[in-house]
């Protein structure tokens, strides 16, 4: 019998025959495991340590996302769970519920949805308990693979506690780790570090020396033009020095260290045992001091006035804190592609990096009494990760490895095409993005009134995108999908990774791990329209809208959804209710008609589209659109049939009717082929 964290089961001859082998007990690899599991897979969730939930489980503290609409169902779950354990505890006008929804807790200025470590912890446990068809196995990771003909065949993984070796085999594999070993391991193509601005006209790219400015951005939000919160902090100036080379240069990881100000949870922060001084008098030097005194590894904390400054975090439940300032660059460069020690010693290096700093804020005497009294009210909270001496188990592990996939994101994917309103369409998108592209320091080098090599922050430039799925499917290894790690640039990798759209990403995976199984295939051999067409009636936003949100599950909004994808529409306002145009209509028409050519590119469709509703003329009757479509697919060899949904008429035809008359006609058409 072995133990397989909240199974045990016999295993004949060490091996395990199951449908998806999933490494990373990240959220994105619990929504893998949830969702495959709940279709009727049998499904392995490896962590590599002894519990689930990576990063929420251990302080990050809130949901980051600037769109608060639906984008998918288990991260509607997770959000509404978290909410109701704080109704149920503390009652439903209470502070804690209050602080919970995101009613001014962000320090950032962003209200998002915030929650205490261990209560992340209960939720995501039960979600994944409540399935039976998920199996466990905590502390192992991989050991040795088998591929054959571009398929992985089978993975062994070993525990870090007793060197028990297992064999798993799989038909499909996700590597949902924040490291991106399983995928290394099976030797696809990947990237550490930044790419140069020149690989792939990135202006934001390579060695990069900003500032910030302060308001409201992007600024299209701020006055209503788009439906998402806006961010109170943007790069601005780029300094001369900004060679935009590139590197192997990663950005800054940290621990999100719990701190609470209630006296009967605080336990105050002793001097870690290898303390140094020196290694935080950064933070009360001048700059001039601070260039002089090079020789000192300085903490990455920049305090402009130390006079003025207090510890300050996102605001969580139960008078919390998720402490986000212990950021150490430069250390973790080796981290990525490090051994199991190199990886224990930069955490260990982080983690009395953290305590170091808190403590030189609290004690130092050449910090102002005022400032040490201040932050003397904060203190690790006692009833937070109390099996690990109340500090976090897993590092904030903010970038590794990212595949070389069958399509690389960019910073041109985040940012408004130049030929129309929103950003570019991929027409196998499979996720949005929303996040402000961002990276914190990668080095410890600046310039004069610059913050630190790489720290950008591109909240008025970014506008919410599509991911490819072809972003998860790794070169060379057919059955192998990677939803934390995926094929990004550094700069590209800032919107996506985020836990609201990891999660996602998740979902994606389990859902095309039950097509393939369906259909006896390959992920990436997978049929991409046919997955899009389940996960947007599933409630899997492909497309980000103002004016659609995809949870109501209508035809209508899932029709607009999966259109916007092959570039029917042209900005973030889809007017479903609004007439259609004759001349929109007719670009619609030939667009349907070009679906299943292999060549068919959404982009230009769009462009098209674009320029059409520069000079709007008649509106069109429904008979009139129907009769048009008919005309395109006998031309195109293709078999329209009026669904039995769809109400023929002479009223002038919508948007959203419209819509729905292709998309029925095209899933028809799908499923005959």
């Amino acid at each position: 019998m072995y133990n397989i964290g909240i199974l045990n089961i016999h295993m004949p001859e060490n091996s395990i025959i199951i449908d998806l082998t999933i490494f990373g007990a990240t959220p994105s690899g619990i929504a893998s495991a949830v969702t495959a599991g709940r279709k009727g897979l049998k499904v392995a969730l490896i962590s590599s340590n002894d519990q689930l939930g990576g990063i929420l489980t251990n302080g990050l503290g809130a949901m980051d996302q600037l769109y608060n609409g639906f984008r998918s169902p288990l991260n509607k779950e997770i959000k509404e769970n978290i909410i109701d354990f704080y109704i149920n505890k503390y009652g439903e006008n209470s502070e804690q519920v209050k602080v919970c929804k995101g009613f001014d807790n962000g320090v950032d200025g962003v209200n998002r949805l915030t929650f205490e470590p261990h209560v992340a912890q209960i939720v995501l446990n039960n979600i994944v308990e409540n399935n039976k068809q998920i199996k466990i196995f905590k502390s192992f990771i991989p050991n040795n693979i088998i591929i054959e003909n571009n398929q992985i065949k089978s993975l062994e993984i070993k525990s870090i506690i007793n060197k028990e070796k297992l064999k798993l085999k799989s038909k499909t594999y996700v590597d949902a780790s924040y490291e991106g070993d399983l995928a290394a391991l099976s030797g696809v193509p990947y990237r550490v570090g930044r790419e140069s601005n020149k690989e792939f006209n990135e202006p934001h790219a390579g060695r990069i020396f900003s500032t910030h400015g302060f308001g409201a951005f992007p600024l299209e939000a701020s006055e209503g033009g788009l439906n998402l919160d806006t961010f109170p902090v943007t790069s601005q100036l780029i300094f001369s020095g900004s060679t935009g080379e590139g590197d192997n240069a990663i950005q800054a990881f940290t621990y999100r260290v719990c701190l609470t100000s209630d006296p009967d949870l605080m336990i105050s922060i002793e001097k870690p045992k290898d303390y140094k001084r020196e290694t935080y008098l950064g933070v009360i030097e001048s700059e001039k001091d601070s260039r002089k005194k090079r020789h000192y590894l300085k903490s990455q904390l920049v305090v402009n006035d130390i006079n003025n400054y207090k510890i300050k975090g996102a605001r969580l439940p139960n008078n919390k804190i998720s402490w986000n300032e212990g950021n150490l660059p430069e250390i973790n460069h080796p981290y990525p592609e490090g051994d199991m020690d190199t990886r224990l010693l930069i955490s260990k290096l982080h983690r009395e990096h953290a305590l170091g700093l808190l403590f030189f804020l609290q004690n130092d005497e050449e910090v102002p009494k005022n400032i040490r009294e201040s932050c003397k009210k904060w203190g690790l909270a006692k009833d937070e990760f109390m099996d690990n001496e109340n500090f976090p188990k897993e590092m904030y592990v903010r970038e590794a490895r990212r595949i070389v996939g069958k399509y690389i994101f960019t910073e041109q994917d985040a940012s408004l095409s130049s030929n129309f309103e929103r950003t570019p369409i991929h027409k196998d998108s499979i996720g949005i993005a929303d996040w402000p592209m961002d990276s914190h320091e990668c080095t410890m080098n600046r310039q004069p009134g610059s913050l630190y090599d790489g720290k950008i922050l591109l909240s008025e430039k970014t506008r919410p995108s599509q991911i490819p799925y072809r972003c998860l499917l790794p070169k060379g290894i057919d059955n192998l999908m990677v939803t934390v790690c995926l094929s990004a640039t550094h700069v590209g990798f800032g919107t996506i990774r985020v836990e609201p759209t990891l999660i996602q990403l998740g979902e994606v995976a389990g859902f095309a791990s039950l097509l393939s199984k369906e259909q006896d295939t390959n992920v990436a051999q997978l049929e991409t329209d046919y997955l899009q067409t389940q996960l947007v009636e599933n409630g899997v936003e492909i497309s980000f809208f103002n004016d659609v949100d995809i949870d109501n599950l209508n035809n209508q909004s899932i029709s607009i959804h999966f259109l916007c994808s092959k570039g029917f529409f042209t900005d973030y306002n889809a007017r479903k209710d609004h007439p259609l145009s004759k001349s929109v209509a007719e670009n619609w028409v030939k667009g349907y008609s070009e679906f299943l050519d292999k060549n068919f590119d959404p982009n230009t469709l769009a462009n098209k589209i674009y320029k059409s509703k520069q000079d709007e003329d008649s509106s069109i009757t429904n008979s009139e659109f129907v009769e048009m479509i008919k005309a395109a697919s006998n031309k195109s060899n293709l078999n329209f049939k009026l669904s039995n949904q769809i109400q023929l008429n002479d009223e002038i035809i919508t948007i959203g009717q419209a819509a729905e008359i292709i998309f029925l006609s095209y899933k028809d058409n799908l499923q005959k082929i």
